[in-house]
C-alpha cells in the first residue's frame, strides 16, 4: 500500500496539519512571553542576607528583570532549614511569577530529615533551571589554634565533642556537610544550628563556635580579613581559589562534595511558561558578568534543560537519604 503522503493530496494535507501545529505551538510560546512580563516577580530564598543563596538569588533577580522588563524582588524567608520558603512557594500561584531558589538540601535532604514535610519536593514544584555547584570551605575561629585540617583532626579525635560546629539549621546543607566530614574523618563535635549560615558565621567570629563549613562566597571577606582561618575546601573551583589548601576528597572519596542549587516554580506552572523561564536563566547564565561573578562566589554554572534537574534531584535523594539516616540527623 502506498504511503499516502507520498501523494499531492497526502502532503497537502500532511503539510497543513504541521502549519496548524506550528501556528499553534507560535501563538503558545507568544502568551507565555507575554506573561513573563506581566508583572513584577518574586524570588523566594530560605537565606538570611549575605549568605550565598541570598546574594546569587539577587544576581538571577537582575538577569529576569533585565530579561523581561519586570523587576524581580527578592524574598528572603529564612528557617526551619529552608523548608519556610519552599513551603511558601508550593503553595503559591502557578503563574509563574513566584519562585524559589533553594539549595540541593531543600528538595533532598529535607524530606528526610522532617517526618511531617508540609511540601513534597517531587510533587509540588516544577523545575525551572539548574544554576551551578557551588564550592565550599572549612573555616575555623583562631581561638580554637589550629592551623591545619590534620591539627583540626587531632583536637577533636583528643577531645572528642568539645569543638563546637555551627550552621544553618538541622539539615542545612552546612550541617549535612560538617556531619558527612565528620563521619568519614572518624571524629566526634557538638552541633550548633542558626537560623541561616550569616548569623552562624557571626557566631564564629565571636567565638561561640570553633568551625563551620559555608559557600567560599560567605567565607571569603572574612578569610582575607584574617578573622577566619581556612583549613580545607571542595568542590568545582575549590582547587582554583585555593591551591595551596587540601580538598576534603584528599581525605576519603566521600568527600568530593558541592552544594547545588536551582530555581524552582509552583507545580501548576504551565509548561510553556517554564521553558521560557529556562531559555532565559540559561542565557544569562552564560553572559560575561554572570560568569565573573560567579566565578567570584566559588560557583561553576551548569546551565541545561529541566530534565537534567529533575534526574539530579532523583540521583541526590537515592544518595543522601541513606546518608541522613545513618547520621541520625533530626530538626531541632
Amino acid at each position: 500500500m502506498k504511503n499516502p503522503f507520498f501523494s499531492l493530496p497526502g502532503r497537502r494535507a500532511a503539510l497543513g496539519r504541521i502549519a496548524v501545529a506550528a501556528a499553534a505551538l507560535s501563538s503558545c510560546l507568544q502568551a507565555a512571553a507575554q506573561g513573563l512580563g506581566a508583572r513584577p516577580y518574586r524570588i523566594v530564598v530560605g537565606s538570611p542576607p549575605g549568605a550565598l543563596g541570598d546574594v546569587l538569588t539577587r544576581l538571577m533577580a537582575q538577569k529576569l528583570g533585565e530579561a523581561t522588563g519586570q523587576p524581580a524582588l527578592v524574598d528572603n524567608r529564612p528557617g526551619a532549614a529552608l523548608a519556610i520558603a519552599a513551603d511558601f512557594v508550593a503553595k503559591s500561584p502557578g503563574d509563574g511569577h513566584t519562585l524559589l531558589l533553594a539549595p540541593d538540601a531543600a528538595m533532598v535532604v529535607n524530606p528526610f530529615v522532617y517526618p511531617k514535610l508540609p511540601y513534597d519536593p517531587l510533587k509540588d514544584f516544577k523545575s525551572v533551571a539548574l544554576l551551578g555547584k557551588a564550592s565550599v570551605v572549612l573555616t575555623v575561629s583562631p581561638k580554637l589554634n589550629v592551623k591545619t585540617f590534620a591539627e583540626f583532626v587531632q583536637r577533636a579525635k583528643d577531645k572528642p565533642k568539645a569543638i563546637n560546629f555551627g550552621s544553618g539549621g538541622s539539615g542545612h546543607p552546612t550541617h549535612i556537610l560538617m556531619e558527612l566530614l565528620a563521619s568519614r574523618v572518624g571524629i566526634q563535635m557538638t552541633h550548633v544550628a542558626y537560623k541561616g549560615t550569616s548569623p552562624a558565621l557571626q557566631g564564629l567570629l565571636a567565638g561561640d563556635i570553633d568551625a563551620i563549613i559555608t559557600g567560599v562566597v560567605e567565607a571569603m571577606p572574612f578569610i582575607k580579613a584574617g578573622t577566619v582561618i581556612p583549613l580545607a575546601a571542595s568542590g568545582p573551583e575549590a582547587k582554583e581559589i585555593f591551591p595551596t589548601l587540601p580538598q576534603f576528597k584528599d581525605f576519603h572519596p566521600d568527600l568530593d562534595v558541592s552544594v547545588w542549587f536551582a530555581m524552582f516554580a509552583p507545580a501548576a506552572t504551565p509548561r510553556d511558561v517554564v521553558t521560557l523561564l529556562n531559555a532565559e536563566i540559561n542565557k544569562a547564565l552564560g553572559q560575561p558578568d554572570v560568569l565573573k561573578k560567579l566565578g567570584e562566589y566559588g560557583l561553576k554554572p551548569t546551565p541545561g534543560p529541566t530534565t537534567e534537574l529533575d534526574q539530579l534531584i532523583r540521583q541526590d535523594m537515592a544518595r543522601f537519604g541513606p546518608l541522613v539516616k545513618s547520621l541520625g540527623i533530626v530538626p531541632n
